[in-house]
C-alpha cells in the first residue's frame, strides 16, 4: 500500500478575513481553507454583502443534491458570469424547465450502446498516440499535461464532429479553450458588492475571453453546418440534430442552441479527462508498488492484447487508480449554487441569493470520513475495501445533476491508462516541482515533463 503524500496547498492555520478570502480566491480557488475546513461539517462566511455557506457533511450534500434539489439548482452568480460567453444557455449552466428539456435530448446519446461505439474511437485515438510515443528516443521527454490535452481533445472532437473534422478542427478550438481560461475570472466583484446580474462587467480581460468564445463559436457552427450536410453518422453532432426533431418533425432547439451544448460536452469531455489523466500519470510515477501493481493486472487481464470496451469492468485495480487521483484532484473541486429562497440548515438562516457550496477538494479530503485523507492509496476503492460513505466522494457531482458523460469519461480514462501503461512507464525527474493551479478546474501549472520508457 502506498504512503506517497502528493503535494497540496498550504493550508492556514485559522481562518482568514474575508478581504483575504477575496484576494486568494482571485489568484487560486484552493488557497483560501484553513486546517479546520477538513474537518468542520457546515460554514458560513460574508464577504462584503454575499453570504456564502459551505456544505462539507454527507447529509448536507444530499440535502442540497437532491432533498432540496429545487431551491439550489441554479448556479452561482460567479459561475455563471464566468462561463455565459462561452456556454450561452448550456446545460451546465442552466435550470428549470431549460434545463430539464436539454437532459432528456441528451442522455439516450450516452447510454451503455453509444459509449460501446464510442469507445472503439477512442481506442484508436489512444493508440495514434501510443505510436507517436513510441517514436520518442528511450528516456526521451513528453510534456504529460500537453499529450493528454491533445488526447482527450482528440476524441472528444471525433466523437463529437467525426474523425475527419476531429483532426483538422481540434486543435484551433482547444488553443481557444485554454485562452477563454487564461483570462476568465469566476470572482466577480460585481457579485459580492450585492449588484445585480445585469450589472456590466469591468474586467479588462473580458473583451479577450469573449474573443476566444467567438473563436470556438464559429468553430462549431461550421461543425454543425457540415453535419447538416450528412456524412457524420454515428458522432455526437448528428445523434444530438437527430434526436432535437420531434415527431411532428419541429426542431426543440434552435442552431445556437445546439452548438452551447455542444460546446459544454466539448469542455467537459477535453479538459477535465485531460487534467484528471496528468494527475493519474504523476502519481502512479510517485508510487512503485502502485506502479508495480498496475502492471501486473494490465499483464494478468490482457495478456498482451489491446483492451477494449468489455475488458473496463476486469481492470479493477486500473480503474481503482482512477478513483483515487479523482479523490485527491477532483476535476471540479469547488461546486456552486444559488440558494433561490430562504432556508434554514443546522439552525442558521440562509438568505435567498446566498451561495451555497460543495466542495470535493474538502469533503474528499474530510478527516472525519477518509483515513489517511492526504494518502495516495488507490486500494480504498477496490471491491474488498468497504465503500466510501455516499455523498463523500462526488467527483462528478451527485443527484440529478450528476455530470451526463460521467461513463464516458470513466471509459475514456481507463482505456487511456490501459493501452498506454501496456507499452511505456513514466518517470519524473526528481528535482521537477509539481503545483496546481485552480480557476475552473484544477489541473497540473505549467509544464508536467515526464521521461518515457518502453515496457518491452
Amino acid at each position: 500500500m502506498s504512503d506517497f503524500i502528493p503535494p497540496y496547498p498550504k493550508r492556514h492555520t485559522k481562518e482568514i478575513n474575508p478581504f483575504q478570502a477575496l484576494y486568494y480566491a482571485q489568484q487560486d480557488l484552493l488557497s483560501i481553507w484553513d486546517e479546520e475546513s477538513f474537518e468542520v461539517e457546515f460554514m458560513h462566511r460574508k464577504i462584503l454583502k454575499q453570504n456564502i455557506f459551505i456544505a462539507n457533511s454527507p447529509d448536507l450534500v444530499r440535502y442540497i443534491f437532491v432533498e432540496a434539489k429545487e431551491n439550489y439548482e441554479r448556479k452561482s452568480p460567479q459561475m455563471r458570469r464566468a462561463l455565459e460567453p462561452l456556454l450561452g444557455d448550456g446545460l451546465f449552466i442552466s435550470d428549470g424547465d431549460t434545463w430539464a428539456s436539454r437532459r432528456k435530448i441528451q442522455m439516450p446519446l450516452f447510454d451503455s450502446a453509444h459509449i460501446k461505439m464510442f469507445s472503439r474511437v477512442m481506442t484508436s485515438t489512444i493508440h495514434e498516440m501510443a505510436e507517436e510515443w513510441a517514436k520518442v528516443p528511450e528516456g526521451g521527454e513528453v510534456n504529460v499535461h500537453t499529450e493528454m490535452g491533445k488526447l482527450t481533445a482528440e476524441i472528444i472532437a471525433r466523437t463529437l464532429f467525426g474523425e475527419k473534422l476531429g483532426s483538422e478542427n481540434s486543435a484551433a478550438v482547444v488553443d481557444a479553450f485554454a485562452a477563454y481560461q487564461s483570462v476568465v475570472k469566476q470572482m466577480a466583484l460585481s457579485n459580492f458588492l450585492g449588484l445585480p446580474d445585469w450589472w456590466p462587467n469591468v474586467n479588462a480581460k473580458v473583451g479577450k475571453a469573449r474573443k476566444a468564445a467567438k473563436t470556438i463559436h464559429n468553430a462549431v457552427d461550421a461543425i454543425i453546418a457540415k453535419a447538416e450536410e450528412g456524412g457524420h453518422d454515428g458522432t455526437l453532432v448528428a445523434e444530438l440534430l437527430k434526436a432535437n426533431q420531434t415527431e411532428s418533425g419541429i426542431d426543440t432547439m434552435t442552431k445556437e442552441q445546439i452548438r452551447n451544448e455542444l460546446i459544454v460536452l466539448f469542455m467537459a469531455g477535453h479538459e477535465t479527462t485531460a487534467n484528471v489523466l496528468a494527475w493519474t500519470w504523476y502519481l502512479i510515477s510517485q508510487a512503485p508498488e502502485v506502479e508495480k501493481k498496475l502492471h501486473a493486472e494490465l499483464d494478468e487481464v490482457l495478456q498482451g492484447r489491446t483492451p477494449e470496451f468489455a475488458d473496463v469492468d476486469k481492470l479493477k485495480y486500473t480503474r481503482a487508480i482512477l478513483d483515487e487521483t479523482m479523490r485527491l484532484y477532483p476535476p471540479v473541486p469547488i461546486l456552486s449554487r444559488e440558494a433561490l429562497e430562504g432556508d434554514t440548515i443546522r439552525g442558521k438562516k440562509v438568505p435567498p441569493g446566498s451561495i451555497m457550496l460543495i466542495v470535493p477538494w474538502l469533503i474528499q479530503r474530510h478527516k472525519k470520513y477518509w483515513d489517511k485523507p492526504d494518502h495516495f492509496i488507490p486500494e480504498r476503492f477496490m471491491p474488498d475495501a468497504p465503500k466510501p460513505i455516499k455523498f463523500t466522494y462526488i467527483p462528478f457531482s451527485a443527484g440529478p445533476r450528476v455530470c451526463l458523460a460521467k461513463n464516458f469519461g470513466i471509459i475514456e480514462s481507463v482505456l487511456s491508462i490501459a493501452i498506454l501503461a501496456q507499452k511505456f512507464r513514466l518517470s519524473l525527474d526528481e528535482n521537477q516541482k509539481v503545483e496546481h493551479e485552480c480557476r475552473l478546474t484544477l489541473r497540473p501549472k505549467g509544464r508536467l515533463p515526464m521521461k518515457i520508457q518502453n515496457r518491452n
